[in-house]
């Protein structure tokens, strides 16, 4: 009975392990189409910018939290 119960685990893990690696190269296929060029993970156009207000929006509170720290 113990055997069987091993068994059903240890096929299960196999299959687990087989269902994971396939996932693993399904994403690595989208990511990565030509393995010599990476996507870009935003586009060019209005995210670029978006990004840059994001960060410069970031940066500007972090320096104003530093500074009210620095007042007390």
């Amino acid at each position: 009975m113990t055997n069987k119960i091993n068994l059903v685990i240890n096929l299960s893990i196999l299959a687990l392990l087989i269902y994971l690696a396939v996932s693993v190269k399904t994403l690595q296929d989208k990511v990565f189409p030509d393995p010599n060029i990476m996507k870009p993970l935003m586009g060019y156009d209005d995210s670029k910018q978006e990004l840059e207000y994001n960060i410069r929006e970031f940066l500007n509170n972090a320096l104003e939290k530093a500074i009210d720290e620095q007042e007390k």
